[in-house]
């Protein structure tokens, strides 16, 4: 008897939430706290902010960052969330996203950020954000972290780059670095065949793919069926595979 009550609250319990207007469960963003929900009505806030030449991202924001000589932080975002809108500066980082504490009914809500700035040294993106990044040449390095979901394309010319992609997250690049550091775990998706560097260390785990374009040494570790394909004819250094996995060329 028990099985046959389970089974009919198993299919009544979607039925009733759509009936009544309760959120499906991927619709929120999973925090403790009140229920927020979306008015679809779109405002645009613009905040003077200067000084900072890293960006976080999260609470799945869309974030275009363009290079510009003066700083610029334009954000469109739902009229019921504008209350629980987070654009701080903390040290030399801008932070994006929204109070915690609170679950947020967001799948179709608008949150886009438009940034400029004039230097890039770092960014981070969490919590099923994507961001676009263009413009940027320096002759300083790059850290970048995406993680939960998230994602990052663009264009950029850097020094020394870091990447750690996490998360079932995806980077894709364009530009050029001189040497690079890259850690794709969590079924992440890592591609810069079009970011050609002279040196390259790569960890891939948890089956992820990871693609680079190498003129000097490649050292790499994969593993957790994860594959490593490298473009530019490097020298191979330490090479490490395991759990079905493979650094190969194109």
């Amino acid at each position: 008897m028990r099985k046959y009550i389970l089974l009919t609250l198993i299919v009544l319990v979607p039925f009733v939430s759509a009936c009544c207007g309760i959120p499906d469960i991927g619709d929120l963003i999973q925090e403790t706290g009140e229920l927020i929900q979306v008015s679809g009505n779109v405002v645009t806030e613009e905040f003077s902010i200067t000084g900072f030449d890293q960006v976080e991202v999260s609470h799945a924001f869309t974030a275009d960052i363009r290079q510009g000589g003066e700083f610029s932080v334009i954000i469109d975002i739902d009229e019921s969330l504008i209350e629980y809108l987070q654009v701080v500066k903390e040290g030399s980082t801008l932070k994006i996203g929204l109070e915690p504490d609170h679950r947020y009914v967001i799948a179709d809500a608008a949150r886009r950020a438009e940034v400029t700035m004039p230097d890039l040294a770092g960014l981070d993106l969490s919590g099923a954000s994507r961001a676009t990044i263009s413009g940027f040449k320096s002759s300083a390095a790059l850290t970048v972290g995406v993680s939960g979901a998230s994602g990052l394309r663009g264009d950029i010319e850097c020094a020394d780059a870091r990447f750690d992609i996490s998360g079932a997250s995806d980077l894709t690049l364009r530009g050029s670095a001189e040497d690079v550091i890259i850690d794709a775990s969590g079924a992440s998706r890592v591609d810069l065949s079009g970011f050609p560097v002279a040196d390259a260390s790569v960890e891939a785990s948890g089956a992820s793919r990871v693609t680079v374009n190498a003129s000097g040494r490649l050292d790499a570790d994969a593993s957790g069926a994860s594959h490593v394909t490298y473009l530019g004819r490097p020298s191979l250094g330490t090479i490490d595979t395991s759990g079905a996995s493979s650094v190969e060329p194109e």
